[in-house]
């Protein structure tokens, strides 16, 4: 399995009944879904949000030496979400096949690959 973090541009469409991915271009090679493995919804992490505690509404307490900035607490704002659909694409004529991690972030409506593995 290889990680990346690189932007692809995303053609989506019903995918065994699911709105995802159709096909996507990725390093100058357009690849074709043949199915949707798995589909999920990530939030973001506590800690790329600024704040600290064990779940919703529970106040964190400062550690000695920590300023108090850097304590907050987890409200029901769960932040930012983005869908995620792990997929097997093919490339090319002889049909090579793949899985994929590709993530979408609504808001901003980019798509991301951070995964690939071989079949």
């Amino acid at each position: 399995m290889w990680e990346f973090d690189e932007a692809v541009e995303v053609r989506s469409g019903v995918v065994d009944g699911i709105e995802s991915p159709e096909q996507f271009l990725w390093r100058g090679r357009l690849w074709r879904v043949c199915s949707v493995e798995a589909h999920w919804t990530e939030t973001a992490a506590w800690w790329e949000r600024g704040v600290i505690g064990s779940g919703i509404g529970s106040t964190a307490t400062a550690m000695a030496g920590a300023s108090s900035a850097a304590v907050g607490v987890l409200d029901s704002e769960w932040g930012p979400q983005r869908a995620v659909f792990r997929v097997e694409a093919g490339c090319g004529r002889q049909g090579r096949r793949e899985m994929f991690d590709l993530a979408h972030d609504p808001d901003s409506g980019r798509w991301q690959l951070e995964r690939v593995s071989d079949r």
